[in-house]
């Protein structure tokens, strides 16, 4: 199912606010976040056609807050509107329906949506970029992205770059010489079968970190994030 950004044109995803491990706004701690973030006071509309499921004010921060339900179950969550939402717990609305204005009602550093793709109603948060990208299914991406370089993230990642074309292994979940070729093909590095840290540096830098060769949570989410959106090519 593919959704429909529901902020206007022009508007972009902050890249410091992406789904993942990030630095908390008000801690400056490490935080899982479940959402992105898109800055600014702008039209919030319904990314797909829906059923309104609920409207209220979140004690845990979002303010205002709707969430719809869309077909098969997928759910998409609008945080921090300006003001309630014109709308009642049952209405069906349209894709690009007006929502609500965004804001900074909850806890907020400045005025923007907050928005999140859900497998269930109440948790199951997933990366919502998979579908604003035209995700083929609505299942839910093949990925967690939970920042840990574990056997199925391998996996994904050998799959990926074997659809790429860069490797000519079996994706296992179990890196070694072959993978890592891959992997260095894929990024531009010198070819030699090791992992080191001139390889994951140009790594970093194709996922769009810090390239400090340390492959820590921000890297690894960057990593599941692409290889949820397609983006190992």
């Amino acid at each position: 199912m593919k959704l429909y950004n529901p902020w206007p044109k022009g508007k972009t995803i902050n890249t410091n606010s992406l789904f993942g491990w990030r630095n908390d706004p008000f801690t400056g701690k490490r935080k899982f976040h479940n959402g992105v973030d898109v800055a600014g006071t702008f039209k919030v509309t319904a990314a797909q056609d829906g059923k309104v499921v609920h409207i209220g004010w979140s004690k845990n921060g979002g303010g205002h807050v709707v969430i719809i339900q869309h077909e098969n179950n997928l759910f998409t969550v609008y945080y921090h509107g300006a003001h309630k939402a014109d709308l009642r717990v049952g209405d069906r609305v349209g894709q690009g329906q007006f929502i609500y204005t965004s804001g900074s009602t909850g806890r907020s550093t400045g005025a923007h949506l907050h928005f999140e793709v859900r497998a269930k109603r109440s948790g199951g948060q997933v990366d919502p970029v998979p579908y604003l990208n035209g995700a083929p299914t609505i299942s839910a991406p093949i990925l967690k992205v939970d920042g840990r370089l574990d056997k199925n993230t391998w996996k994904a990642f050998q799959t990926a770059l074997r659809a790429a074309g860069h490797y000519k292994g079996v994706p296992d979940g179990r890196p070694g010489a072959m993978t890592y070729k891959a992997i260095q093909q894929w990024s531009g590095a010198k070819v030699d079968g090791s992992i080191g840290p001139n390889t994951r540096k140009a790594v970093q830098t194709m996922l769009g970190v810090k390239a400090d060769g340390i492959w820590g949570r921000p890297t690894i989410s960057a990593l599941q994030r692409a290889i949820n959106a397609g983006g190992i090519k």
